[in-house]
């Protein structure tokens, strides 16, 4: 009778595997369920082979089988953090050609039982039976005093009570039974000593959760409780998985412990499959102290701090002065300063710089050895301290990116919650090799400056935005259209900045990018964007426009906020803002009902400060339908851009079919191939600095227009919507832009100094910017500029009558004017 396969192989038919059913992206439809428990190691305790030795940090044999027949294109695979080897087991199993690295050494003796050994094992299998039983009589004959075992144990971990005394006794005869009972074949030996690690912990007085830890009392084992009796049963049970399994596969190799260093390879790799360490906090060599000591990989407990410092910095107790210091990444300072305000421990916001930085350099191995169009597929959660959210999966998205890792999908695997009860996640991240890194790269196919020039006199003398389509009012990516805006540059201008003074790949960044439009086009044409904007309703939409996620994420924000609406929308004080609005009272534009809604909405984005794509997603989708002139809106008849005084009947405007009516379509858009997530910031130029330095290939961006529209007033009801309170409209104003140039145009000094500071060498800053009687607003600026940027070329384009961004030119512009510097 033929051997069984150790894992289930999905059906061929008709029929899908377990994970192809449970599959979930942002392109999927409503019909699909989590992967849930298949996305943990718990379903492997009942798969040959796989439940030698339980592990909580892993996942299932058939998920990652079902992942493999999906994604791989190819026979040759890598785990970078094998843990019990789940990965490279499947892998062997269907004749792959199989590599991983881990540091743990029981981790490895894991592994090489479960594959390499295999065969020696299988074809020898009476004689291992014989050692394994040897071990048990030895064991079982020979148990030493109380007090001798006591200082065995003492030996490594001094005075640790890990072990009541009778279990203790047996323990330490099995381990004394492995190193003196001869063995007939040498491999047999790491058979014995994955039974003895296997059972430690089950054994002891402790307990892993998700950490290893001290049994309550109702967890106590019983006092007749048999440590040599666990040893014989696992040592049966290796023996009848042995009799069982098909033994027929290449053999597996270590590509050297670390995955954070160079490994030499002879190959291209064609995939990689790996869960990294979580960013949560776990010791995970601590976790395994009693297995390594046990197997004798460990003989003091002090020399875990040598396998902490070759391994990622996942956990706190990995952080100290003798580490590795980290590189400077912007999107990991964000968050990483917020914690240093916060954090209950010094060392969570340096763990969190030293996890990306380490997460960097697997990555880039990753990059380096597989073959162009190989895929990587990582299992990620996210992590929550001290109130802080650190969105992992996005990061690594990013880092990914910069090296030429194109996410072309993201699903998600369960959800998750912290310790605090804050909803996590975990997601399988799907990564394509492309031949071109982002971040981090020179400027070796830059324009000098002649050629430069000649581009921007082209574009003065054609203004391609002109001609049709892109003279069409709703010219664009349907993204444009997200949420009204007044002040926003025209789609099409910004298309045309992208394209012809831009590389793919290159690094642009818009400092106030109000709605998001040269981000967005930037996105769209597979650049790596950056939004920044002061104000948190610009924040919101261009966090939109350059961010991705999955749909369910979307829905999950959206019913929450929809029961919260429910819930509290009665206890609205609807006379709170009688008062307060320009052009009409709030009152005055919405039906009572309707207003309830509104007013409860604001209260959950207040309480929900927006850090997600999905919240982004959600709460401009909201702010969009605030106020216009079609039955999408919840105002009484109004103008969708800027809210004048409402005409028409208050009827009844319900929030809830209105609102998803919208996401949904938002969520129909469709976009491009492999582009790169951008990151969106509201910070002040200078907090950039730091975040930005030296890493930007072109700044592009349209200040506010001096003597022209009033943004403040133009955009005051979603400006309210998203926070502001009636004072922030008078006390917030000398913060922005806006209000400073009308005091002084010199604030441009230190807009100049910056963008200096962000560009690489020879970088590009190109401004968008307008005439009007009272200011010469380029003019004004070349003054300002000549410290840091040679002054290219510049032009005027006539506006006088002209039609723009959809509603007529306002305020006193007579030009647009256009700016192309080179960083000196």
């Amino acid at each position: 009778m033929p051997k069984n396969n150790y894992i289930i192989s999905p059906q061929k038919s008709t029929q899908l595997s377990l994970f192809d059913v449970d599959k979930l992206s942002f392109s999927d439809s409503d019909t699909n369920i989590k992967s849930g428990k298949h996305g943990t190691f718990s379903p492997n305790h009942k798969q040959l082979v796989h439940r030698w030795y339980p592990y909580i940090e892993g996942f299932s044999c058939e998920f990652v089988e079902s992942i493999i027949e999906e994604f791989c294109d190819g026979n040759c695979i890598y785990d970078p953090f094998a843990g019990t080897g789940t990965t490279v087991t499947v892998a062997t199993n269907k004749n792959m050609v199989s590599y991983y690295s881990e540091i743990n050494p029981f981790m490895r003796l894991v592994i090489e039982c479960k594959t390499n050994n295999l065969k020696d094992a299988y074809n020898n299998l009476d004689l291992l039976k014989e050692y394994l039983e040897s071990i048990f009589i030895y064991a079982k004959n020979n148990l030493r005093s109380l007090e001798e075992a006591q200082n065995k144990i003492n030996q490594c971990f001094l005075n640790r009570n890990y072990f009541v005394n009778s279990r203790l006794i047996e323990i330490i005869a099995i381990k004394e039974a492995i190193e003196k009972c001869e063995t007939p074949v040498l491999k047999f030996k790491d058979f014995a000593k994955l039974a003895l690690g296997a059972i430690a912990v089950l054994c002891s007085e402790m307990k892993r959760a998700s950490d290893l830890r001290c049994r309550k009392p109702n967890e106590k084992l019983p006092a007749k409780f048999s440590v040599l009796q666990q040893f014989k049963h696992k040592s049966q049970q290796i023996c009848l998985d042995i009799s069982q399994i098909n033994i027929d596969f290449p053999e597996v190799s270590c590509l050297g412990e670390s995955a954070l260093f160079e490994s030499s390879i002879n190959t291209k790799l064609d995939f990689i499959l790996t869960s990294p360490p979580y960013l949560n906090g776990t010791n995970y060599f601590r976790n395994t102290k009693l297995e390594l000591w046990l197997t004798g990989f460990l003989k003091h407990e002090k020399e875990l701090s040598l396998f902490r410092s070759q391994a990622m910095a996942a956990g706190i107790n990995n952080i100290s002065n003798k580490g590795r210091q980290p590189m400077v990444i912007p999107e990991v300072e964000l968050i990483a300063s917020d914690l240093d305000k916060v954090a209950y421990d010094s060392r969570i916001p340096e763990l969190v710089r030293r996890y990306f930085s380490d997460s960097y350099m697997w990555l880039k191995k990753s990059y380096d050895i597989l073959r162009m169009e190989g895929r990587l597929v990582v299992d990620i959660g996210d992590s929550r301290f001290a109130g802080v959210h650190v969105p992992t999966d996005k990061i690594l998205k990013i880092l990914a990116s910069n090296l030429g890792l194109v996410c072309i999908e993201e699903r998600l695997v369960r959800e998750r919650k912290s310790k605090d009860g804050t909803e996590l996640k975990q997601v399988l991240l799907i990564f394509e090799k492309s031949n071109t890194n982002v971040l981090f790269v020179g400027l070796n196919d830059r324009q000098n400056a002649q050629d430069y020039k000649t581009q921007a006199e082209n574009f003065s003398k054609s203004l391609p935005y002109l001609e049709q389509p892109y003279s069409s009012r709703n010219w664009g990516n349907k993204l444009h259209s997200l949420c009204s805006y007044q002040g926003k540059l025209k789609p099409a201008i910004a298309h045309f900045l992208i394209s012809q003074f831009t590389s793919p790949k290159d690094v642009v960044l818009d400092p106030m990018s109000g709605c998001g439009t040269i981000p967005l086009e930037a996105f769209l044409q597979g650049r790596y964007p950056l939004g920044n904007d002061l104000q948190e309703l610009g924040y919101i939409l261009t966090k939109t426009k350059i961010d991705r996620g999955a749909n369910e994420e979307v829905y999950l924000i959206l019913d929450d906020l929809l029961k919260y609406i429910e819930t509290n929308k009665n206890n609205q004080d609807l006379s709170i803002y009688e008062d307060f609005g320009f052009n009409g009272k709030l009152p005055e534009y919405f039906n009572e009902e309707t207003f309830k809604e509104i007013l409860t909405a604001r209260n959950y984005l207040k309480l929900n400060p927006c850090t997600s794509w999905g919240q982004a997603l959600v709460y401009s989708c909201l702010l969009h339908i605030l106020h216009g002139n079609r039955p999408y809106a919840l105002s009484r008849r109004s103008h969708p851009v800027t809210p004048f005084k409402p005409t028409g009947s208050f009827e009844y405007r319900p929030l809830a079919p209105r609102l998803t009516d919208k996401i949904k379509r938002m969520l129909e858009i469709e976009y491009p191939q492999k582009l790169l997530c951008g990151m969106a910031t509201q910070l002040p130029f200078s907090k950039l600095n730091d975040l930005y330095k030296n890493q930007v290939d072109v700044v592009i961006t349209s200040p506010p227009f001096v003597a022209s529209t009033r943004f403040f007033i133009t955009n005051w009801m979603r400006l309210w919507l998203a926070g502001w309170e009636k004072d922030d409209f008078t006390s917030r104003q000398e913060q922005f832009l806006e209000y400073q140039q009308k005091k002084s145009m010199d604030i441009y000094f230190d807009f100049f100094k910056s963008c200096a500071t962000w560009l690489k060498p020879q970088g590009k800053l190109i401004m968008h910017v307008g005439k009007t009687k009272s200011c010469n607003m380029a003019e004004e600026l070349i003054k300002r500029s000549d410290q840091y940027f040679e002054l290219i070329y510049s032009f005027d384009e006539d506006v006088v009558g002209s039609e723009k961004f959809g509603i007529k030119a306002q305020g006193a512009t007579q030009s647009h004017q256009y700016l192309f510097f080179q960083k000196l």
